[in-house]
């Protein structure tokens, strides 16, 4: 009696409230994480890669966490994300671990593809690539990818938190049936727990999210889009969804290969040359920076929506359009320029 009760509550969950669980549970550990890092001395320190100006607490990962386990805690069906849980913690931890002392990007790259194989056997695929050896390295490519894009992102107060939000409620805005019974829960939790780390990550940032939540936001957006695969067919364009959402993260992180490849840098080099970089550079302040990333990301997840409901040429010609227009600024921006560290850069006015 008592074990249908609790099934019945269990099942009774919706993504909705899951979204608001994780909102306010970033809320309640904020403050915490906040003084963990006062009390051991946890802060990121200005430097030549930074734009604060002072030290700054830098484990927000830990809040976003918790919050999005704890709005997945109401999905229906547990025992079939265990390998979405164990891949994401190979990945949440290596980015722990660089938050408190450093890892090689080497290290970091190889959870992210340990991550993937995990996937893999628990039957997440790309589209086109169900089996065979060419399958599994396209599933770590794409994860790597989509996880870094959200870590490089990451470099302006505000912008992966508020980017990675609009781009979950694109997923939340699908139509019905656009995704599994386990995706609309990751959707809503991410949500929910990006918008409550705003309060605290929004120019002025009095908290970090640190590699651990940006390479979770990363990897979140990876698993939405490999859910909403396993809903449509590889013939219709609503396949390309996945990626017109996450068009600013994605481009800008190409561009950093590119770029960093055309001279003669390692990609795993850092710069001050990403988007929101050369948005500043022209004098727009941080807040602006960060409207500006959101009205982009908007821009992709109305065009990619536009696709999903109609499945038409027109709606991939305009996403075509919109991916050109961002790739035609950023290069007049000079996304491809060298390769540098400005040791002057200071935070810009809010």
């Amino acid at each position: 009696m008592t074990s249908d009760w609790m099934k019945a509550v269990w099942i009774s969950g919706s993504p909705a409230i899951a979204g608001a669980i994780s909102f306010a549970l970033v809320l309640a550990v904020v403050p915490a994480v906040m003084w963990l890092c006062a009390k051991f001395g946890l802060r990121d320190s200005p430097g030549p890669l930074k734009i604060h100006s002072r030290p700054t607490p830098r484990l927000g990962g830990i809040a976003i966490l918790l919050a999005i386990c704890a709005g997945l805690l109401l999905d229906a069906r547990p025992a079939i994300n265990i390998y979405f849980a164990l891949a994401l913690a190979f990945i949440w931890t290596a980015g722990i671990i660089d938050d408190l002392r450093g890892l090689p990007p080497i290290l970091r790259l190889s959870a992210q593809a340990v991550g993937g194989m995990i996937l893999w056997y628990g039957g997440w695929r790309m589209p086109l690539l169900n089996s065979g050896s060419l399958g599994l390295i396209a599933l770590f490519l794409y994860l790597i990818l989509v996880v870094n894009s959200l870590n490089l992102i990451d470099g302006a107060d505000g912008i992966a938190a508020g980017v990675t939000a609009v781009i979950a409620a694109g997923y939340v805005a699908l139509p019905a049936a656009s995704l599994t019974q386990f995706g609309p829960y990751v959707a809503c939790s991410l949500l929910g727990a990006c918008v409550g780390f705003l309060i605290a990550n929004f120019p002025p940032a009095k908290l970090f999210m640190g590699d651990s939540g940006s390479n979770l936001l990363g990897f979140c957006v990876a698993i939405l889009g490999l859910d909403f695969w396993r809903t449509h067919a590889v013939t219709s364009s609503a396949q390309f969804f996945p990626f017109i959402v996450a068009g600013l993260p994605l481009l800008d992180a190409l561009s950093a290969v590119l770029r960093r490849l055309r001279t003669h840098t390692s990609p795993l080099v850092g710069d001050r040359r990403h988007f929101y970089d050369l948005l500043r550079s022209q004098g727009l302040t941080a807040r602006k920076v960060a409207f500006a990333c959101y009205a982009i990301t908007i821009a992709f997840v109305v065009v990619g929506l536009l696709i999903v409901r109609t499945d038409s040429k027109l709606a991939l010609w305009i996403s075509a359009v919109a991916v050109g227009l961002l790739l035609l600024a950023s290069l007049r921006l000079g996304s491809l320029g060298r390769n540098e560290v400005r040791s002057r850069v200071q935070r810009v006015k809010v």
